[in-house]
């Protein structure tokens, strides 16, 4: 599954003929390997081009111009500034409202199940070309949030990134070793722990012991399933729509005011994997943001200046303030 050089759109090997450079087109994609760190970089220049928070948001000129059928709620448009055009991958925009001036925070379970379904939609469609689907939101504009119309993204990939390979590497070493999940067991094994933050009969959340943010969170289903085609309509869908629309509006709690966060979807079609959603807050304290920076920035070592069972502890405290 995992796309090595030469497998994919990897053109770091291109060369032209000596005195004979072509400038590339400024609407190329690229994936390119870097044999050094054994990942890839992806390359979009286009996106220099992108409308960024402008009066006229293209997103409400889907419902006023009629590119959307009166009365839709959410939809799928594709992104008119895509990160990776094929064979390298496909880009879409999920919107969460037609209302301008909502965020997901302001969503009702409803409205995020509808969202889920959309989500549903575009993985089964995505994960049919290509080998991964990356889902995700970016909420603030100190995180990179260029239109404030609510929506997400979701990009299907001709390789697994980084971080995702990673994730399926201890899958599959657990696998070889005759062990269980290793996403498994460690729901399991925080499910009581000091860590945890949130928990129901079907989804465990928690800051990891590994935490890179102060406020980060994990929300895995007790329930071994690998993408969120997985994941069925009722208790189980509910209770995560919940989690997250409870966990967003802690976070303002603990910042003081909306916290900039992503929130990712990280699944694979893979039976050994176990989808998970990954809360990414960026703030580390009231009106402080934390960036990767020093060692972070230059060899990768991530220091975080909080301990993940204290964060646990305060978000515990901001989610019984919360209510739906």
């Amino acid at each position: 599954m995992i796309r090595k050089p030469g497998a994919g759109p990897d053109q770091s090997a291109r060369r032209s003929p000596p005195g004979k450079a072509k400038v590339p087109s400024g609407n190329e994609t690229r994936l390119v390997w870097n044999p050094f760190l054994g990942e890839y970089v992806g390359f979009a220049p286009s996106r220099m081009q992108r409308r960024e928070l402008t009066s006229q948001c293209p997103f409400c000129a889907d419902v006023t111009e009629g590119r959307v059928a009166q009365g839709t709620q959410a939809w799928i448009r594709p992104n008119d500034f895509p990160a990776l055009t094929p064979p390298a991958g496909e880009c879409y925009i999920v919107m969460y409202s037609n209302e301008h001036d909502r965020t997901f925070a302001d969503l009702s379970v409803p409205e995020v199940l509808r969202i889920f379904d959309l989500w549903k939609q575009l993985f089964a469609d995505l994960s049919q070309r290509y080998p991964c689907v990356m889902t995700w939101e970016t909420s603030g504009e100190s995180i990179g949030q260029t239109q404030r119309h609510p929506h997400g993204q979701t990009f299907g990939v001709s390789v697994v990134p980084d971080y995702l390979a990673r994730e399926l590497r201890a899958v599959e070493e657990a696998q070889t070793a005759g062990e269980e999940c290793p996403f498994c067991a460690e729901a399991r094994s925080e499910l009581e722990g000091a860590r945890r933050v949130i928990a129901g009969e079907h989804w465990v959340g928690f800051v990891p012991a590994y935490a890179r943010y102060p406020y980060q969170l994990r929300l895995t289903p007790r329930q071994h399933i690998s993408a969120i085609s997985g994941l069925e309509t009722g208790p189980a869908s509910e209770e995560i729509a919940e989690h997250l629309l409870r966990m967003v509006r802690a976070y303002a709690i603990v910042y003081g005011e909306p916290m900039p966060y992503m929130l990712t979807l990280h699944q694979l079609a893979h039976h050994g994997f176990h989808m998970h959603f990954e809360l990414l807050p960026v703030g580390r304290a009231p009106g402080k943001l934390k960036f990767p920076a020093s060692s972070e920035m230059s060899w990768g070592l991530w220091i975080n200046d909080s301990l993940p069972e204290v964060k646990a502890a305060e978000l515990r405290s901001a989610l019984e303030q919360v209510r739906l």
